[in-house]
């Protein structure tokens, strides 16, 4: 956990964190496949990935999610979009490449960002 955390945001991101990987799960496996439901429940797991970064900081959302790990699921997520219509269920395989291409991107780009803002300055 990062130090200076207010318990209140801390307890409130321990409710919100399930609540919101529930949400994004929940869009994914009802939502209407071909319609890019995934691309909506990625983006709403790279929320829960930014409020776990800003709440226990970039090294613990590093350890939850390992860059290698992420660098394989966004592979996996663009390999699953390609040959979506080579399997019975595309919309569905498609929709599941486009969730993971979404939520390990934005977790890759967040991890960088974080990690690297306490070293960007204004302009001097």
């Amino acid at each position: 956990m990062k130090g200076g955390v207010d318990a209140i945001v801390l307890a409130s991101a321990r409710f919100m964190i399930p609540a919101i990987a529930l949400f994004a799960l929940a869009l994914l496996v009802r939502g209407a496949a071909g319609g890019g439901v995934g691309a909506l429940a990625g983006l709403a797991f790279a929320l829960l990935i930014a409020v776990h970064a800003l709440v226990y900081g970039a090294r613990a959302a590093r350890t939850a999610l390992p860059p290698a790990a992420a660098r394989l699921l966004f592979a996996a997520g663009i390999v699953c979009v390609f040959t979506a219509d080579l399997t019975a269920r595309s919309a569905q395989v498609a929709e599941a490449g486009l969730f993971l291409i979404c939520a390990t991107g934005a977790a890759l780009v967040l991890s960088v960002l974080i990690a690297r803002a306490p070293t960007l300055r204004d302009g001097e």
